[in-house]
């Protein structure tokens, strides 16, 4: 049984989390075998400090113990959750962990600017260590059943990813819940952009995205009306129109930390979440300069 730690309690995903793998609180359906929430850190938040009592009163009650500072967790833990709501105290909160040789799952956004991302996974490739980070979105049942018969439809040379993009302080542009769809659109497009153009309005965004090889991808972050997940596959056999359901993103997205701290190889590589963190950043220069094509840093 791998005893996990969780950090950081702003975000719901510190309940959502360890009730699935303390299978507490959810249908059978929703348990992950493998591990166990067994330490927390209430600890602090940049973006809702107002929420961390209710969340660690739900954490408590799933039989973990707390701790009042993260280090009080070293040697007690196999691996860590930093779930802080904001990307950008997520360098600062897995340090002591990767320091410390721990295995480490960094929930999103990875990290707001692409010297906070460079500098964890440089850490974790110095240290030898796992690093993982990865949106539930990524491993929604629509998502992977596309991708199993990806030799039935043939190349992909493009796609329409759409979800919710509301915006937070603390999280910029697409880092907070455009993260979702933008994860969806390298899950398909795979690697490879290298620019993008963003028309922004209140409502709605759109990013054209253009790949080394010449395809080009769409994401629409919606703020007004519907804002449902999705994308539509333009492959070589066909047009995919497939919605989302996020049901078990999150079980899913918790067998996978399992997987990933049981075989030490991340279930989504470095160079993926680098290169999603360079795109959203490349997204608000563009945004920032009318639309204006952005290259990838």
């Amino acid at each position: 049984m791998i005893r996990l730690g969780v950090v950081d309690f702003d975000s719901s995903h510190s309940i959502e989390f360890t009730q699935r793998f303390n299978q507490v609180g959810v249908a059978a359906d929703q348990f992950v075998e493998g591990a166990r929430v067994v330490l927390g850190c209430p600890g602090e938040s940049l973006m809702a400090p107002e929420r961390i009592p209710g969340f660690l009163e739900q954490v408590k009650s799933c039989d973990v113990e707390l701790v009042e500072r993260p280090e009080d967790m070293l040697g007690r833990i196999d691996a860590v959750l930093v779930l802080s709501l904001c990307g950008t105290a997520h360098r600062n909160r897995v340090t002591p962990f990767l320091e410390a040789g721990i295995p480490a799952f960094v929930d999103k956004p990875f990290a707001c600017s692409v010297a906070d991302a460079e500098a964890m996974v440089e850490l974790a490739d110095t240290k030898n260590t796992v690093l993982y980070h990865s949106s539930a979105l990524r491993f929604c049942e629509e998502v992977g059943r596309f991708n199993h018969r990806i030799d039935d439809y043939g190349k992909t040379h493009g796609v329409l990813s759409y979800g919710p993009a509301k915006r937070a302080e603390g999280n910029p542009g697409l880092f907070h819940y455009g993260i979702h769809p933008t994860e969806v659109l390298f899950t398909v497009m795979g690697l490879g952009c290298r620019r993008v153009a963003t028309c922004f309005t209140g409502g709605a965004e759109l990013v054209t995205a253009e790949w080394d090889d010449g395809r080009i991808a769409t994401l629409r972050g919606n703020r007004d009306g519907s804002t449902a997940y999705g994308f539509v596959a333009f492959c070589e056999n066909g047009v995919i129109d497939q919605p989302i359901s996020a049901q078990y993103a999150y079980r899913n997205l918790c067998r996978s930390m399992v997987e990933t701290f049981k075989t030490g190889t991340p279930a989504v590589d470095h160079e993926t979440n680098l290169q999603i963190v360079r795109f959203i950043a490349a997204s608000m220069r563009s945004e920032q300069r009318d639309g204006a094509w952005e290259t990838l840093a």
